[in-house]
Parts: C-alpha cells; sequence; structure tokens
C-alpha cells in the first residue's frame, strides 16, 4: 500500500474479524510448512531415484532453500512497511506453491536446487508482512498469543505434510504399479510417485492465494500503539540502527537461530533415521512401506510436541511476562536446557514408543520459542519497523539455522559413517543436539536486558 493510500486502510470492526484473519495467516503458514516439509519427507525416495549422499540431501533441504529466503525477507519486509502487505503475502505464497509443484518435473539434481531455490523465494514474503499484520490486529500484550497462533502453522503444516505427503506416495506408488504411469511422466523418470506427489500438493495453495486476497483487509498500521500516521517508514539502515542500541534483540536472534539450526537440523532427518532402522530390522520392506510406517510416529514427534510447546510458550509467557518482561525470553531458554537430555535418551535406545514418546517430549519443549520472539521483534521497534525487525531476525535465523542445519547433519552422517555404519546418522542428530545449550544461554542472557528495551505502546 503507497503513502497516499495509507489513509483508505480497512479499520477492521470487532474482535470476530481480527480471529478470522489471525486464522487465515496461520493457514497460510500451515501451507507454507506443508511444501517446505514435503522434500524432507521425500528424501529417502528421492536419494534413491538420483542416487544421492546424505551431504547433497543436506544441501537440497538446507541452503538450496534458505539461500534467496534469507537475503529477499529483507527487500520484501522493507516493501511490506510500505505497501499492501495482505497482496505480498497472495503473491508469494502462488509462487511457493508453484515451484513447490513444478519440484516434480525436473530430472536432475541441480534443477531440484533451482526450484527450491524458487520455492524459498516465495516463502520469503510470507512471515515479516504477517507478523507486521497481526500487530496491528492484536494489541501488545495479547501478541505471543497471537504470535504463537500463527506459529501453530509450523507444527500443524509439519504433520500435514509428513502424513498427506506419506499417504499421497504410497497410494500413488500402489496406483501406478498395478496401472502404470502417464507417458508425460514416465518419460523423464521410472520413479513417478514422488513426483505426482509434489504436483498434487503443490496446486492447492495457489487456489488459497486468491482467496486470501478477496477477504483478507489492510488494516491501519500502528493502530494499537498510538503511531501517528504521517506515511514515513524505517529504512533498513534505520531499523539496523534502532536494534544495535537494543542488547536483547541480538542475544534473542542468535539464540533462535542456533535453536532453529537445533531443529532445522534434526527434524528433516529423523524421518530418515525411522526409515533406515526400519530396514535395519526388517530388509524386505517397500520404501513406500517403510516411509509410511514411520510418517505416523514421525508426525506426532514434529506435530504433536510442537503443537503443545508452540501454545505452552504463547500462553506461559503472555502470563507471566506481566511481572517480570524477561520471562518472554527465560522460559523458552528453560525449556531449551530441558530437552536435552531427553533427546539423548530417546535417540539412545530402540525407535519404540517410549523413544517416540520422549521425541514428542523434546519436541515439545525445543518448540516454546516460536511465539515469544516473534512477539519480543515486534515490541522492541516502533510500528513503522514492524516488517524489517522481524525480516532482520529472520535473516539471521534463515543463515544459520535453515542455512546450516541439515548439511550439518547430513555431512556428519557421511563422515561417520566409515566409523558406525548404519549407526551414523544417530550421533550426528545427537552431535547437532548438544547446541542446544548455548541457544539456551543466550536466552537467558536477554532476559536481563529486555526490560530496558521494550518499545511497545503502553
Amino acid at each position: 500500500m503507497t503513502d497516499q493510500a495509507a489513509a483508505g486502510a480497512a479499520r477492521p470492526q470487532g474482535s470476530g474479524y481480527a480471529n478470522y484473519v489471525i486464522l487465515a495467516l496461520f493457514v497460510v503458514y500451515t501451507f507454507n510448512f506443508i511444501d517446505r516439509q514435503i522434500v524432507a519427507v521425500m528424501q529417502e525416495p528421492i536419494k534413491a531415484h538420483f542416487d544421492l549422499s546424505d551431504l547433497q540431501l543436506g544441501l537440497l533441504t538446507g541452503p538450496a532453500f534458505a539461500l534467496l529466503y534469507a537475503v529477499l525477507g529483507l527487500p520484501i519486509a522493507y516493501l511490506a512497511d510500505r505497501w499492501n502487505r495482505v497482496s505480498i503475502i497472495s503473491i508469494a505464497l502462488a509462487v511457493w506453491s508453484a515451484f513447490t509443484a513444478l519440484f516434480g518435473l525436473v530430472n536432475s539434481y541441480w534443477m531440484l536446487f533451482l526450484m527450491r531455490v524458487g520455492v524459498g523465494i516465495g516463502e520469503a514474503g510470507c512471515s515479516p508482512p504477517a507478523h507486521s499484520l497481526i500487530s496491528d490486529y492484536v494489541p501488545p500484550r495479547k501478541r505471543a498469543g497471537a504470535m504463537s497462533v500463527y506459529s501453530l502453522g509450523i507444527p500443524i503444516g509439519s504433520v500435514l505434510g509428513i502424513l498427506i505427503t506419506a499417504i499421497v506416495y504410497r497410494w500413488i506408488a500402489d496406483y501406478y504399479a498395478e496401472n502404470g504411469a502417464p507417458e508425460f511422466l514416465a518419460a523423464i523418470g521410472a520413479d513417478v510417485a514422488w513426483r505426482v506427489t509434489f504436483l498434487l500438493i503443490g496446486i492447492p495453495g495457489v487456489l488459497l492465494a486468491i482467496l486470501v486476497k478477496l477477504t483478507v483487509k489492510e488494516p491501519v498500521r500502528g493502530r494499537f500503539d498510538g503511531a501517528a500516521q504521517d506515511g514515513s517508514r524505517a529504512s533498513l539502515g534505520d531499523v539496523v540502527r534502532a536494534l544495535s542500541k537494543k542488547s536483547s534483540f541480538w542475544y534473542l536472534a542468535f539464540a533462535a537461530a542456533i535453536a532453529s539450526l537445533v531443529g532445522y537440523g534434526l527434524f528433516p532427518w529423523l524421518l530418515s533415521y525411522f526409515i533406515r532402522e526400519a530396514f535395519i530390522h526388517d530388509p524386505t520392506l517397500s520404501l513406500q512401506d517403510a516411509l509410511a510406517n514411520a510418517a505416523i510416529p514421525y508426525s506426532f514427534v514434529i506435530g504433536g510436541g510442537g503443537f503443545v510447546g508452540t501454545l505452552a510458550g504463547g500462553y506461559l509467557t503472555d502470563r507471566f511476562s506481566g511481572k517480570w518482561l524477561g520471562a518472554y525470553v527465560a522460559i523458552p531458554g528453560a525449556a531449551l536446557l530441558i530437552s536435552l537430555p531427553i533427546y539423548f535418551v530417546s535417540l539412545s535406545i530402540p525407535p519404540t514408543w517410549i523413544a517416540f514418546l520422549l521425541l514428542g517430549i523434546a519436541s515439545a519443549l525445543g518448540s516454546m520459542w516460536y511465539g515469544p520472539v516473534w512477539a519480543v521483534a515486534q515490541n522492541l521497534v516502533k510500528p513503522s519497523m514492524r516488517a524489517m525487525a522481524p525480516a532482520v531476525l529472520l535473516f539471521i535465523i534463515n543463515v544459520i539455522g535453515l542455512g546450516m542445519g541439515p548439511p550439518a547433519v547430513g555431512a556428519l552422517s557421511d563422515y561417520l559413517r566409515e566409523a558406525y555404519g548404519d549407526a551414523a546418522l544417530r550421533y550426528a542428530i545427537l552431535t547437532i543436539a548438544a547446541m542446544i545449550i548455548p541457544a539456551a544461554g543466550l536466552f537467558l542472557l536477554a532476559s536481563r536486558s529486555i526490560a530496558k528495551d521494550w518499545e511497545a505502546g503502553e
């Protein structure tokens, strides 16, 4: 939205419509993680089809996506502080959904890599404008809860991505085994089931983009913060200069980045770990059966644990921050520390229901930072910086977490294979999990300075 159009921005009426907007943004974020998760779920079929190493898989799920996802978040956020945020989100959703579908039509590793870059370009336009919109629909003291609802797109999108992908893949594989594949797909590869899975999951996002554009209104900026609507907008330099004076932001940013490195490093590889363990115990399993069998416990770990942890993080920090603002980051830091020994125990025993239950608890504890971190990022800056500040935070998180996490586990797994054989992936995952310690320490440091850096309208 241009400055001239600012005066014509909608003034949404009542909390009911605000709840609808938060729900709509949650659904968009759910699609974001469905499309992001599908490659992690299809790692083993893609690995078999293209004969890839674990490092190549890690590069595909990490840097290929993060390459432009992190970089473009900054100019898109700059645009979101000046233009219509709903339009940006709608265009972004259509772009990443289209590239997800196209992923199933290419026939070389580097073309797969480029399609993932395209998905990252689209998804870069989701969270900065969405965070800014939420802050104009929700008052400051309720933002952690609202951000947590939005952040539920991470666990719910992940679990739906896992289950839908596994179910569609198995159904398509069984169907084509009996009836044969269409000629245009058979011509670009023998195993077409994973290709059709990408096509079927990518296309609905384009339809959702149209619905969002038609039903979500652009609100007045800073409507809960007493901000003068003079049309002024902060530049990236203004935002960085403002944040440079706030030590809590930088502690928070690098804490979240390292916590994200652990999350992005572990979760794409846990499904591969379950599948490989299944083959160890039953070498006669088909890949489709092994993936389908592993998808249910894996979805419980990622989705169930993440759902509970994300809601709990928002609820607890909103409740206790009234007495101590440091609770916004101290509670996530403490939760991370508690999760570390649980990860180690769960991955040191056979993958039975006990191990899955422990991994679900660890996932819940490791997810409690999602909502509070984004709420703090909004409340540390003025309304004119509400898209740029989280974009700076996203840039740091994605370069370190998403860019380094998946390939770090893959490279470690390849390196340890000669010494540990089939157990190499387990030890690689546990090594990355230990990075929880510095992440928790930085969260606790941030709790000491957050009060003096707080700028939300009170």
